[in-house]
């Protein structure tokens, strides 16, 4: 179903490989999809959801590798505890896929991609990662998180470092005022003890403070608190932060 390129491009952290399905109608969205890796984002149930509904509607769906995922490993490790490797070491993964992110949506602007706007979603980790890049690009109109982490004080990897300053800076809630406005979508199991089920709950209620404070009648924020053992969702529910995205394309 996946008709899928591969490209690389110079960011201002080298070379990044990225995979785009084109649309296949002349006004089109783009969507930048994150999991782990541009593979499991495209072809690993339930995190290929997101990518499969979009293209279904014919519109344009990108993905990348995490920094410490896929081709992204490097000196400081994989996963989260490289993550948290590279952090300690003086260097942001957070920032390096913002920057990535950037660059990969000005390529697909290049080609033409993302004419009836852009969206992102990520699950857990690249739920983080993908609201972090929402706030940091206003060409974004909208964004879900599924299961996502919203403080890394929260997880086993940060442990040792949790009551750092700059650990605490990274939550979600220094983002809040980038993200107010913009079409948000959240969903956290309720039982949810790897990221924090309150965290989401606090952040997506932050959000809806900010918005109520300016009258905003128009909001599309939403929160979901479902029936979901462990840091898991159905994919009904990542079928319906897909489909919260399309519906603004």
């Amino acid at each position: 179903m996946f008709t899928v390129t591969q490209a690389r491009l110079d960011t201002p952290f080298g070379p990044l490989t990225y995979w785009l399905h084109p649309a296949q109608k002349e006004s089109f969205a783009l969507l930048l999809t994150f999991s782990s890796t541009r593979q499991a984002s495209f072809y690993e149930e339930p995190y290929d959801i997101p990518a499969r509904v979009f293209a279904e509607a014919g519109h344009a769906v990108a993905s990348f590798d995490l920094p410490n995922h896929g081709d992204q490993i490097n000196r400081f490790g994989e996963g989260i505890e490289g993550f948290c490797a590279a952090f300690r070491a003086g260097e942001d993964p957070f920032v390096r896929f913002i920057e990535q992110g950037k660059a990969v949506i000005d390529a697909c602007l290049e080609q033409g991609a993302g004419r009836s706007g852009i969206f992102a979603c990520g699950v857990s980790r690249a739920g983080y990662c993908a609201l972090r890049l929402a706030a940091a690009d206003e060409r974004i109109r909208g964004v879900a998180g599924l299961a996502p982490v919203i403080d890394w004080r929260a997880l086993r990897e940060f442990a040792e470092v949790r009551q750092q300053p700059s650990v605490a800076a990274l939550a979600l809630e220094h983002w809040a005022e980038a993200l107010a406005g913009r079409a948000v979508f959240l969903a956290i199991g309720n039982r949810d003890g790897r990221v924090s089920s309150a965290a989401c709950v606090r952040f997506g209620l932050r959000l809806f403070e900010i918005e109520e404070a300016t009258d905003a009648a128009d909001s599309v924020l939403q929160l979901h608190i479902v029936d979901a053992e462990g840091h898991s969702l159905g994919t009904d529910w990542h079928q319906a932060g897909a489909e919260f995205l399309l519906a603004r394309a």
